[in-house]
């Protein structure tokens, strides 16, 4: 048997990865999901002020996913790398795991009862692939932050699901 060229293998291997990367970029759209990409994403919200309730994370096979859950409203969105997290009103430096930073601004929303009682965790430490911890960075004056600790910086995509209301982060890894 004669071994092939190592030229041969190379070219087998990148022709692997690219019908990977176009069945994923097939998948997504097949799906009406949007493309992962690095640049800042944005959207408008309506009907007032919503009640940010709850977050969840999971961690699967390509992807991490960040989820915000609200009510009441639509809140607008605007989710960008950032080179590092403040918290809303002290304008401290919020620490994360990882080594590059996810700013998502919740805006026209809040993150506690009309009572003052907290609805959203401080921390979050799912330790997926690329997503390493997610915490609260404010909720000050209509406008509830989170900051996503990253272990590398790769494409992310933005989308919203009804039925609960919720706004998801899909970070590549």
């Amino acid at each position: 048997m004669i071994a092939p060229r190592r030229s041969q293998t190379g070219r087998g291997v990148a022709a692997m990865l690219v019908a990977l990367v176009s069945l994923l970029v097939v998948a997504g759209v097949a799906f009406g999901l949007p493309p992962f990409t690095t640049a800042p994403k944005s959207s408008p919200g309506s009907g007032g002020q919503a009640e940010v309730f709850g977050v969840a994370t999971g961690c699967h096979s390509t992807f991490d996913r960040f989820v915000i859950r609200a009510r009441f409203a639509t809140p607008s969105y605007g989710v960008r790398y950032v080179r590092r997290i403040i918290a809303d009103g002290s304008g401290n430096p919020v620490p994360l795991r990882g080594t590059k930073r996810i700013r998502v601004v919740i805006r026209n929303a809040r993150g506690h009862t009309s009572g003052g009682m907290n609805l959203l965790p401080a921390v979050r430490t799912p330790l997926c692939p690329n997503l390493r911890q997610i915490k609260t960075a404010g909720d000050f004056e209509g406008i509830v932050t989170f900051g996503l600790g990253l272990r590398r910086k790769t494409g992310f995509r933005v989308f919203r699901l009804t039925g609960p209301r919720r706004i998801v982060v899909d970070v590549a890894h």
